[in-house]
């Protein structure tokens, strides 16, 4: 693997110091060599790392330098990680109109470029902020499509965050014993990846959590959760 497949998977190991180090390293090394490609992708993972510190200003800071450079630059294929970091930085700052803005321009991107695991992980984004403008069926129209290209395309590594949509939906509808179990799947599969979610899915993991203590009663969950640790993702997702 390159440099940003090495360090995005150690970010999702939760290797945030290492991710760090590398990636300075490598801005470094892409600046003397004039190598703006990676120079923008050095920049976009500081500012996933400024993200996960609780730093979103200087993740927005480093966002837009990274734009500002693929602009520069002429190759719209280089806007890519700018725009999907700046859009995950206006749905942590609850900025949902200009988060779905962006997202709607990466999406775009994506499908010009044929990235299509990304345009996935976009509509999966997307339907986040429509959820929390309100629009519920929106939101549940946009995470019916990516679970089902999730699983057309095989794209595994996104069944841990259309585990966490499926789940928060079936808590919006009420079935709080069924996003118990799809909670506790999703858990147990991180677990034995030794992955943590990216950190705007882990504000969605965290609230669902929360809701689902609350809801149910700390015994209630407990025992739920039990039996979903126990459940593979495909057979918690039913697919």
């Amino acid at each position: 693997m390159g440099y940003y497949e090495d360090t995005l998977a150690a970010f999702r190991r939760g290797e945030t110091d290492l991710v760090e180090q590398l990636s300075r390293r490598e801005l470094a090394r892409a600046r003397e060599s004039s190598d703006v490609a990676t120079e923008v992708q050095a920049i976009c993972m500081l500012a996933r790392v400024a993200v996960r510190d609780g730093d979103v200003p200087e993740a927005e800071r480093l966002g837009r330098l990274a734009r500002a450079l693929a602009r520069e630059t002429g190759e719209k294929r280089l806007e890519l990680g700018p725009t999907h970091i700046l859009a995950g930085c206006a749905r942590i700052s609850g900025n949902l109109a200009f988060a779905r803005r962006l997202y709607q321009e990466s999406i775009s991107l994506n499908e010009t470029f044929g990235e299509w695991r990304m345009v996935v992980v976009e509509l999966h984004n997307l339907a986040y902020i429509e959820l929390h403008a309100g629009d519920v069926e929106r939101a549940r129209e946009l995470f019916t499509t990516a679970l089902r290209r999730t699983v057309e395309q095989d794209i595994d590594d996104m069944l841990p965050y259309v585990a966490l949509d499926t789940a928060v939906m079936a808590a919006t509808d009420g079935d709080h014993l069924r996003a118990t179990l799809l909670l506790a799947a999703l858990d147990n599969a991180l677990r034995a990846a030794g992955q943590i979610l990216d950190p705007d899915d882990a504000i969605e993991q965290t609230a669902l959590r929360e809701q689902l203590v609350t809801t149910l009663g700390r015994p209630s969950f407990e025992s739920v959760y039990a039996t979903g640790a126990g459940l593979g993702l495909r057979d918690a997702l039913d697919v």
